[in-house]
């Protein structure tokens, strides 16, 4: 037998297709009640009796019987299926994971990576308070156990979860472009279009900027994401915005004909004393989730 880690897979899939077939009395049952051809089941009882150089089951007219040895295997793989039903019972439970997390937030993350996060945190772990500070600065170490960064930090105190990059888009309403239509061009946008920015958006893209220095129309210059979203879809301009966030509003429009390839970075880092907490380690595992599909 092999002691690496797929020889242990087959070999624990192979004992719980064991198992199942003396359960359901069939091994045809058993891979209907599993979702399985029959023929892939007993194809996998075969091969571990050839392995074992040993004959596990009778194979009878009207279903399986477990031979003298069989009754060995058959034990053992009641065991492995009692494992993974307490491994599923602790996901379950979720091991009463509860009291608060400090979250600092660069803005504009909130609204571009974390909005969705949060529903389903409190969905799996309604005992946990999240305190959330949103900022355009960067925070002190003692005001948070975990925070989502658009800037690196370089403290030996924190811990880098994880680096990621948010894309941005642009968008209008769709009253907006009913009223002056699609943007054709960057041309065509600093001409005869309305535009809605972010303080520090040109700082990141050069290409921006200059959209912004030659466009005729600026309707708005905000630091805050949440009121530049507001903006754009009450129909005022024309703005960049994260393209995952955007795309789930009804009334946005992206303007796919003009690609400016905005991205901006951001890290995902905690306090390294609070590396075994359970509640942050869910919390982070679930930003890293969503972060993905961005």
């Amino acid at each position: 037998m092999g002691t690496d880690i797929k020889s242990y897979i087959l070999k624990i899939k192979q004992l719980l297709c064991l198992e199942q077939a003396v359960r359901h009395g069939s091994i045809s049952k058993a891979a209907l009640e599993n979702g399985m051809k029959q023929t892939n089941m007993s194809k996998q009882l075969t091969d571990l009796e050839s392995q074992l150089h040993e004959k596990l089951l009778m194979r009878l007219s009207n279903g399986v019987k477990l031979t003298e040895i069989g009754y060995h295997y058959y034990a053992a793989a009641c065991d492995i299926k009692s494992i993974m039903q307490k491994v599923q019972n602790l996901n379950n439970k979720k091991i009463n994971i509860s009291g608060s997390i400090r979250l600092w937030i660069s803005d504009g993350l909130g609204i571009g990576v974390l909005s969705k996060c949060f529903a389903e945190f409190y969905r799996q772990y309604p005992d946990v308070a999240i305190e959330i500070t949103c900022s355009l600065e960067m925070p002190k170490l003692d005001e948070f156990d975990m925070a989502v960064l658009f800037q690196k930090p370089t403290v030996k105190a924190l811990s880098i979860q994880k680096e990621c990059v948010l894309k941005f888009a642009l968008f209008a309403s769709k009253e907006y472009l009913a009223k002056y239509g699609m943007p054709k061009n960057i041309e065509d946008l600093c001409s005869n279009h309305k535009i809605c920015d972010r303080s520090n958006y040109g700082s990141y893209s050069k290409k921006w900027a200059g959209i912004v220095s030659k466009a005729k129309a600026i309707t708005s210059v905000k630091n805050s994401s949440a009121m530049l979203v507001h903006l754009i879809k009450d129909g005022l301009g024309v703005g960049l915005l994260p393209r995952g966030t955007a795309m789930q509003e009804e009334n946005l429009v992206e303007i796919k004909n003009i690609s400016l390839n905005f991205k901006m970075k951001y890290w995902i880092v905690i306090q390294k004393d609070a590396e075994t907490r359970l509640k942050i380690k869910a919390l982070t595992n679930i930003i890293e989730n969503e972060s993905a599909k961005l």
